[in-house]
Parts: structure tokens; sequence; C-alpha cells
């Protein structure tokens, strides 16, 4: 039998072990990076019309309950397990949609995990989505899964949701582990409203970057170098860590104690190239400018368009648009002006090897032109 020393002391290694084993390994935990709370606006009246007629407009009845189905924003946020999500919405939770003609009421969130429009269906991997029917008056939640092959599977539950009732916001969240854990991939947002008669109301972000894409400036030139006094015009390139390509509405910089004033488009350019285009900004540094680097906290909205998406279940392609607000650095150094003695040490530099060899020249020139000139001299006085 073991001694109660032997016992005490594998108790003691056991617990040293585990202090320094990996805690991600400890705990079933996903892989995606938790990031906080984050806002996307959604495009004002950007929704789309199914089977009306042309010309065909909402009943008073089906009025009363459109807006159900505009979205006026996202906000989402994960703790790396859980993707947490609000849709804002520009009218008010029904008890009963049904009395004002609604026949489906549905929020979903679509999911590519792999930036591919070769898998799932539409470019679509998992689809959650949570809806009420005049069927069941219910809400139930599904979550579905799509194979390229045109086959999906998924789990249905029923959800109690009255507290809902009277409120201008849908929660809808994921469990990541049921959508494979992703370190990182892509959501739209939706939501849709279906009449009788299977007339439907369908309103949906663009695409959107989890975690959340990352934004800078790189400006053209690379080093910002100014002196004291100096205005300049530059292009600055806005890109994302995602690649994501964004159309730059508006740049405002922030409050900037520095006094170095940067401007944004000067010369009132078309902004829909920006974002595909370089940037530009004009920047001025006050000749008593502190020499150094300086860090100019840009604040921006981008828009993100998705062209058109494809939304499982309608069968159509409809466009996703969204707004975001981007905090982007510019990074300038200010330098003092040179000297006279800088000033001609980098003219002698650049041209002194030029004006040494045409001095050369002249004056082997201009001696050779003296001496032909005494030599012709000499032969007139001798004769």
């Amino acid at each position: 039998m073991r001694s109660r020393g032997d016992i005490i002391l594998t108790l003691f290694l056991i617990s040293v072990i585990y202090s320094f084993y990996p805690s991600n390994l400890l705990s079933v935990k996903g892989e995606l990076s938790p990031f906080p709370r984050q806002e996307i606006t959604d495009g004002v009246g950007e929704f789309v019309r199914l089977n009306f007629s042309d010309g065909s407009r909402q009943s008073p009845e089906q009025a009363k309950i459109g807006n159900l189905s505009n979205i006026l924003g996202i906000s989402h946020y994960s703790d790396g397990r859980t993707l947490n999500a609000t849709l804002w919405l520009g009218g008010t939770v029904r008890k009963d949609p049904s009395q004002f003609g609604a026949k489906v009421l549905a929020y979903g969130v679509l999911v590519d995990i792999d930036s591919s429009v070769n898998t799932g269906k539409f470019g679509v991997d998992f689809q959650k989505e949570i809806s009420w029917t005049n069927d069941t008056n219910d809400w139930t939640s599904s979550l579905i899964e799509y194979s390229s092959s045109g086959l999906h599977k998924a789990v249905i539950e029923r959800s109690n949701l009255t507290d809902l009732e009277d409120k201008s916001f849908f929660p809808i969240s994921i469990d990541l582990k049921s959508i494979t854990s992703p370190s990182n991939f892509r959501v739209a947002y939706y939501a849709m409203l279906t009449y009788t008669g299977e007339q439907r109301i369908v309103d949906i972000t663009s695409w959107i970057d989890v975690p959340p894409a990352q934004f800078s400036l790189l400006p053209l030139p690379d080093n910002l170098i100014l002196m004291k006094g100096d205005t300049m015009e530059i292009g600055a390139q806005l890109v994302s860590n995602t690649g994501m390509l964004a159309r730059v509405l508006n740049f405002v910089p922030e409050q900037n104690h520095s006094r170095i004033m940067v401007q944004f488009n000067p010369n009132g350019l078309n902004t829909s190239l920006f974002g595909v285009a370089p940037v530009p900004f004009r920047i001025t540094v006050p000749s008593d400018a502190d020499v150094g680097n300086y860090i100019i906290p840009i604040s921006g909205n981008v828009s993100i368009e998705s062209g058109r998406l494809g939304l499982p279940g309608t069968n159509v392609s409809i466009p996703g648009q969204s707004y975001f607000s981007i905090k982007p650095n510019l990074t300038v150094t200010v330098v003092n002006p040179p000297s006279f003695g800088d000033e001609f040490k980098a003219f002698w530099s650049s041209y002194g090897q030029v004006i040494s060899l045409f001095g050369a020249g002249f004056m082997g020139g201009f001696s050779t032109h003296i001496m032909d000139r005494i030599k012709q001299r000499g032969k007139k006085d001798k004769t």
C-alpha cells in the first residue's frame, strides 16, 4: 500500500501540473476572440418587396406592422463562446401580428464561416432564425446547416418570447459551438414579414466581419515628414485587416491638441470612389509647432455593400448595405526647416559634381583660348 506521504506528494504534483496546464485546454471554449459591443447602422428604407404586383401598396392594416421588418441598426458583441446581437427595429413587436394581416414574422442571421460562395447555399453555411406564424401563434427558433449539394438539416425549438411585446428591438444569439466554433467568419442580419398571399417585405444588412474588421490609413508617401509652416496634400489608402472594401462617406479629425490641421477632401472631389481610390487630405503644420511625431486620430463613417445576398427560403437575391464608424490614425513627423548651411550642403550634394565638371571644363577651355592668343601675338611680333 502507498504511504500517506506518497499520496500527499502525488496530490501536490497533480495540483502543480493543473496550475500550469493551459486554461484554454481545460474548458470548452470557442476559438473566436471576444470583442466589445459594435454598432452597425442599416440603410433607411432599404427593404425589398416580394410578390407585390406592380404599383401595389401595403394595405392600412399591413402598414401598421410594416416597420417591424425595417432594421434601423444592429449591435452585437461576443464573449468568445456566443455571438449576441440586438436588431433595432422601426416598429413595435405586437402580441398578435395576425390582427394586421401578418402570416409570418421572422428575424435571423446568416453565417458564412469560410467566405466562399461555393459552400452552403448562396454562400450561407448556417442560418439562425426566430419566427412567429399565425398557424401556431408562437415563436420558433431554428438553426439550419446548408450544403452546396442543396441539402440541409435543421434543429427546431419552441421559444417563449412573450416578454418582447411592445419592444422595438429583437435579440438573437448563436452558440458558436453549434457552427463549428470558427475563429473568424461573417454574418448578415435580416428581418422578414410575410402577409397573406405570400407578399413579403425583407430587410437585410451587408456581410459583417466577426470579429470586427480593423481599419487603417496608409498614406502616400509612406512617411509624412513636414517642416514647420508646411502644407502638403496627400492620398491615404483605407485598408482593413480582413480585406473588406469600404466606401468612405466622410472623415472628421477628432479633437487635436497639437494644432496640426487635417482637412478631408479639400478640393471637394466625388467621394463615391474613396476606399478604392486613395482618400485625399490636406495637412497644415503651424510655424511654431514642436518638432516630433504626431498621431492624429480620425473619425470616419464608411459603408459596406454586399451587392446581392441570397436569402435561403426565399430563393431570391437581395441587396445589403450597412454603415460603420471607424477610427484610424494618421502619423505626421514635424521637423525644423533647414538652415542656410544645411541647404547649401544639400544643394552641393545634389549639384556639386556637375558644377565642378562644368567649372573644370570652362577653365580648361578658357586657358586654351588664352594660350592661343599668346601664341598668335608672338608670331606677329616676329614678323
